[in-house]
């Protein structure tokens, strides 16, 4: 018999639900997020070998899935997506739902037949374990989202800019209503939702090239209005809008501007009729609401900081309370209640870390020198062994020596300066040019990652508000991500922006990492260590977490591809989820 079927084990399961989920959230970034608080289900990983199902107190994969239905393989790289379900308070539902996800490689084979393909929302049995539905949408579906309390799934299409919306009702095709995003110009966007009353039946939406907050009806499922914001920011900032938050405390938006320009706090006292508070020039970042709803944050990834906002309740603008130092270019954050409080804020705040981790590209000191944030303007020989590259006045074109000026480079004359060291030697021109930093950046033909001291960063926000705590606590060996490749319109040899995805489940928080090795790194966001990294055959780009269902069981299939992958620091159960089933199972 299986201990976890027995009706006391079932009765300890939704106690540690009942225990984590204490105080009665609302806030809400993704739709997911309460699924988090229901400990004993599992982390679903999306790689490029397939989907592996992963045990966070075991750290085993008990099985994998590769292909559809139909045979045909799964696709091997996914954007955003979220476990969901159709009634997110029914116990008989939960863990039964569906895991709902886009799929980062164009179709071909679906209609419309259009050149460029089309995009995918594909739709898992989390019961079944298997892939049940492929449907079109526009390219580039990258973010999605769980509206619960309508029972729809909205995917934004960055190529058309538009929301294709799934009813749980039918998940084997979207609605066919499409919800405009954008006034001329498609661009990538997010979404903001709120289960708040006063918002019950408005949405918000960004565009990170178009200087307008679009206000959505969520009930129609329509385009009602904009508020552009031009008027009221500092000239030639914030060019667009991307991350957005909202506190029901102040009725106030809270947005990520995009190409500089910090923040933006906005009024939505009257849903439809926004007014600008105030332009945040020194803080920005990826924002979310504390569940408790006490506080907004922001990690901000190239300031290497977690800023944290105080709603006022008068209405007036915010105030900046608590910058916390968060060393290694954080991700978006995840939220543990800690168990028995009621004070403030009390919350463990976790975030993967994205930051360099080439050897190759660290000073002798073992300080980052290059990376997306910075890695130009290289003036000596010990700069160019760094790593850093040297561009010519363009900025874009690295900079070359035409053999007519070889004295010029030898002697070390502007603009080559100590940079042009191997253009001394005529053997490394090429048609009479020579490159002087050919391997700088992204180009580095060698990458040499190294991620012991990096990993995950965990931030108990009580002390912040309480004790002025200043600086996050690192989780050393907990994975690194390769840096990003550079863009179309990069400069040569640049980065690209590098996302680290994660997801909370009980007291556990996932991550997907590809340094040392493609695995999932699971932290124990109570102690604030490292749990165990379950490595995987693939390169993993997303994980999910799905709560267990209602008996206390995992859905786990019965499969031979389970195996034993885990790595470091394990045990058959997390210590913090035993302790609250003890509890629960003898009250």
């Amino acid at each position: 018999m299986n201990p976890k079927n027995t009706p006391m084990m079932a009765a300890a399961f939704i106690c540690t639900f009942m225990i984590l989920n204490a105080r009665q959230i609302n806030a809400v970034e993704y739709g997911d997020e309460k699924f988090g608080d229901i400990a004993g289900g599992m982390f679903w990983a999306f790689h490029t070998e397939g989907v592996s199902i992963i045990n966070p107190n075991t750290c085993e994969i008990e099985s994998t899935l590769k292909t559809d239905e139909n045979g045909k393989a799964l696709p091997n790289r996914y954007n955003d997506g979220i476990y969901m379900q159709k009634d997110v308070n029914d116990m008989s539902e939960q863990g039964k739902g569906y895991i709902m996800i886009g799929s980062a490689i164009p179709t071909f084979d679906l209609p419309p037949f259009t050149e460029g393909g089309s995009g995918e929302a594909l739709t898992f049995s989390v019961e079944d374990q298997e892939l049940i539905s492929r449907i079109p949408v526009g390219l580039r579906p990258v973010h999605s989202y769980g509206v619960r309390n309508r029972g729809e799934f909205w995917m934004h299409s960055d190529d058309d800019g538009h929301f294709y919306i799934i009813d749980l009702d039918d998940v084997t095709k979207h609605s066919g209503k499409k919800v405009k995003a954008h006034v001329f110009d498609e661009n990538h966007g997010k979404l903001l939702w709120d289960e708040a009353d006063h918002l019950a039946q408005h949405g918000y939406a960004t565009s990170t090239g178009e200087q307008v907050i679009f206000i959505l009806d969520m009930k129609e499922r329509k385009l009602i209005s904009t508020f552009n914001y031009t008027n009221y920011v500092l000239p030639n900032t914030c060019g667009g809008t991307h991350a957005i938050a909202y506190s029901d405390v102040n009725k106030h938006l809270y947005v990520e501007c995009s190409g500089g320009g910090g923040s933006l706090e906005i009024s939505v006292m009257d849903p439809i009729n926004p007014t600008f508070v105030k332009q945040w020039t020194d803080a920005s970042g990826a924002f979310y609401e504390v569940p408790d709803g006490s506080y907004i944050v922001a990690t901000n990834k190239g300031g290497n900081k977690l800023h944290v906002f105080k709603p006022q309740e008068n209405s007036d603008e915010s105030s900046l309370e608590f910058d916390v130092d968060v060393k290694g270019h954080p991700s978006t954050v995840s939220f543990l209640p800690i168990s028995g409080s009621d004070d403030e804020a009390d919350y463990i705040a976790c975030m993967p870390l994205t930051e360099n981790t080439n050897k190759n590209h660290m000073d002798k000191n073992g300080n980052l020198v290059c990376d997306y944030y910075g890695c130009d303007g290289a003036a000596t020989a010990e700069d160019v062994n760094n790593g850093i590259c040297a561009y010519d006045q363009s900025g874009r074109e690295l900079l070359k020596v035409n053999i007519v000026d070889i004295e010029k480079a030898r002697a070390g004359d502007a603009p080559y300066n100590g940079a042009c060291g191997r253009c001394n030697e005529a053997r490394n021109y090429a048609d009479d040019e020579c490159v002087c930093t050919p391997t700088c950046g992204s180009c580095d033909p060698d990458m040499k990652y190294e991620s012991s001291n990096s990993g995950v960063a965990c931030v108990d926000l009580g002390q912040v508000v309480n004790n002025g705590l200043k600086t996050a606590t690192i989780v050393p060996n907990a994975g690194a991500v390769k840096q990003g490749r550079p863009y179309s319109y990069s400069p040569e040899c640049a980065f690209g922006r590098t996302y680290r995805n994660h997801k909370r489940g009980g007291i556990y928080d996932a991550s997907v990492a590809n340094v040392p090795y493609n695995s999932i790194q699971i932290v124990n966001m109570e102690t604030q260590k490292l749990h165990c990294a379950v490595r995987l055959d693939g390169n993993p780009s997303r994980v999910i977490y799905v709560p267990p269902t209602a008996d206390g069981s995992s859905n786990k299939k019965d499969s031979s591809a389970g195996n034993n992958a885990k790595t470091g620091i394990t045990g058959l159960i997390g210590a913090g989820i035993l302790a609250r089933i003890i509890t629960a199972t003898f009250l």
